[in-house]
């Protein structure tokens, strides 16, 4: 198992795992879509790294999951902070900027 991908799956199950209980208290209808919405990109990105759990590693990809964990970190705090949707949903984005750019070099990998 690719460890690498391992951890990104891991992060991306925390991540959606805190969304959820951000959606638990939320009252505000709006910014409840806008937690379900990035819920949604979140767990497609959840499955894709489901999928590449048994592709090689590489430098690159290492590196990679580096940045990921940096806005991991950068999201987890706009989660926990964000008074208004419009915070979590850019800093979800920001963090699945990273997380795309790192799935699609795993699927270049040979398996």
């Amino acid at each position: 198992m690719n460890a690498n991908i391992k951890e990104l799956h891991e992060t991306l199950l925390g991540q959606h795992l805190a969304l959820s209980e951000k959606l638990g208290n939320e009252t505000n209808a709006d910014n409840a879509r806008a937690i379900l919405v990035e819920m949604e990109e979140i767990l497609h990105r959840i499955s894709i790294a489901q999928g590449l759990l048994f592709r090689q590693s590489s430098a690159a990809l290492s590196k990679s999951i580096e940045r990921i964990r940096e806005a991991d970190t950068e999201l987890t705090s706009a989660i926990a902070s964000a008074g208004k949707a419009a915070d979590y949903v850019k800093a979800a984005g920001d963090f699945l900027k990273f997380v795309d750019k790192t799935l699609d070099l795993a699927k270049t990998l040979a398996v």
